[in-house]
């Protein structure tokens, strides 16, 4: 049964919290999925792909294809559990994370590894961006994930 944003909003965002705290000491790597390290769409693939492992091919992908993706919709105004998408600009690349709250998002930054990240960050706040939601999920596989893995909403 295809779930609302409000109900697996907060899921998604529990579990990038939960992996966060798994990698909290790891650094960026180009191209990482693992919790050995993730780059930017290794992150957010790997938070969605825990959440819903029927589509985890469609996730295992670069923010390009989170950008070409037909599970996305393109929405005007963030809410959480969202995606957000810098698109490449002169010489700044495709970078991605998820939205936590109306002040954060979360990503992995080579500067930084996983970390959140104010929507009024001075470099990040400056770039152009936009907001892309799952489209068709279950809210069951989110609450099924959350529990077997222990992990309260936060």
């Amino acid at each position: 049964m295809p779930g609302n944003l409000q109900s697996s909003g907060p899921g998604i965002v529990s579990e990038a919290k939960r992996v966060h705290q798994l990698v909290d000491d790891k650094k960026y790597v180009w191209g990482g999925k693992t919790l050995n390290g993730f780059d930017c769409s290794g992150f957010v693939g790997y938070v969605f792909s825990n959440l819903f492992p029927e589509k985890r091919t469609h996730f295992q992908t670069s923010v390009q294809g989170f950008i070409d993706s037909q599970l996305f919709d393109t929405v005007d105004t963030a809410m959480p559990g969202d995606i957000i998408i810098f698109p490449s600009t002169g010489s700044f690349v495709n970078h991605m994370g998820i939205v936590i709250d109306q002040e954060r998002w979360i990503g992995s930054q080579s500067s930084t590894g996983v970390e959140y990240v104010k929507f009024s960050n001075t470099f990040w706040g400056k770039r152009k961006h936009y907001f892309r939601r799952l489209k068709n999920y279950s809210t069951q596989s989110i609450s099924s994930y959350i529990n077997n893995a222990g992990f309260l909403h936060a």
